[in-house]
């Protein structure tokens, strides 16, 4: 949104000032106080506040959109959706698939979508899975241009 908020990289409008975390907390903190986790919106929302529902599907069409033009340039296969918000399940993704859907070339709009697993370790736990997978594939094909080969 070139009129947006000013993001924290300097640009305007970026993703990041709309649909975080720290975006639905700020919607929500006018409303329900300055302690305002986001545990306690799942919570709220889960129990069936229209509030914090609404600012969770909201979120998850903003980032459906977002994840509609990753389609439209590299037509993945599956996408998985992480972070503390993905604890909504279909509140969040529910909304995310449905922005695919609408703003995604017909060829590129049916990814699988679903939440990850892995929580707060999934970071940590890909960085180790890359760093293996590169010393396996060095040890496994060694530099033949080393040996002189």
């Amino acid at each position: 949104d070139e009129y947006g908020q000013i993001c924290r990289c300097g640009n305007r409008g970026c993703l990041e000032t709309k649909a975080t975390t720290q975006a639905v907390l700020e919607l929500l903190r006018p409303s329900f106080g300055t302690n305002l986790t986001i545990e306690r919106v799942l919570e709220l929302a889960e129990g069936g506040d229209v509030a914090c529902r609404r600012a969770i599907e909201d979120t998850g069409h903003l980032v459906g959109i977002a994840i509609s033009h990753i389609c439209n340039l590299l037509n993945p296969q599956r996408l998985i959706v992480v972070g503390e918000l993905s604890d909504a399940g279909e509140l969040l993704l529910a909304p995310l698939r449905n922005s695919v859907r609408r703003s995604a070339l017909p060829i590129a709009a049916g990814p699988e979508i679903m939440s990850g697993e892995l929580g707060v370790r999934a970071t940590v736990l890909g960085g180790v899975a890359l760093a293996l997978r590169e010393s396996y594939s060095s040890i496994a094909a060694p530099n033949t241009a080393q040996y002189g080969g």
